[in-house]
């Protein structure tokens, strides 16, 4: 979707900031439910689609650790990817044609 939506010139600077963000906050180092002690940032993660997925792929090898609902997860990554992918297709086609 990114790549449809920047121009080529500036989709080097933005990705570095983009993964710098989506990393931090993305909870690729903890887990969401450590992050209960700061509600606000917990609470602002949920926007980040890299959560669900970190979340569910822990939830599958860590059962034992704190994860996001099973439910919430799969609920959030469904629709998710099929939104961004109609999305992503159709801003490909539009710039393909022109």
């Amino acid at each position: 979707m990114l790549g449809t939506a920047v121009d080529a010139s500036a989709f080097g600077p933005l990705l570095g900031l983009l993964l710098a963000a989506a990393t931090m906050l993305g909870c690729v180092y903890y887990p969401w439910t450590a992050l209960h002690p700061i509600r606000w940032v917990q609470v602002l993660t949920l926007a980040n689609p890299l959560v669900y997925m970190s979340e569910g792929l822990r939830a599958n090898l860590t059962p034992s650790t704190g994860h996001i609902p099973t439910w919430a997860y799969r609920t959030a990554l469904a629709p998710g990817t099929a939104a961004l992918g109609y999305l992503a297709l159709r801003r490909f086609a539009r710039r393909v044609q022109t």
